[in-house]
């Protein structure tokens, strides 16, 4: 009897998944890779200096992030950045 739960949950789970899928992409949606994001966080941090709590939230409101994922994923490349030395002209 349990097993037959289990597979009937499964089977409605992936029905509901497919049909969620192709609703989404026939709006339009767009998967953005997440090295590009990565990236462009880390340039947002890194490069241009800006606030982390103002990119997590641009992650957020723009590219429908999760909050809780955009937190971590600026803490990481908060991370990240701090271990690279900046390198200037002058210091080259």
């Amino acid at each position: 009897m349990i097993t037959f739960v289990l597979c009937l949950t499964a089977l409605l789970g992936a029905a509901i998944w497919m049909v969620a899928y192709r609703v989404g992409f026939k709006e339009g949606r767009l998967t953005i890779p997440l090295r590009l994001i990565h990236a462009l966080a880390e340039h947002k941090l890194g490069c241009l200096g800006e606030n982390p709590d103002k990119v997590a939230l641009e992650l957020v409101r723009v590219l429908a992030l999760p909050e809780r994922e955009s937190r971590r994923l600026v803490s990481s490349k908060l991370r990240s950045v701090a271990a690279i030395e900046p390198l200037s002209l002058r210091s080259a």
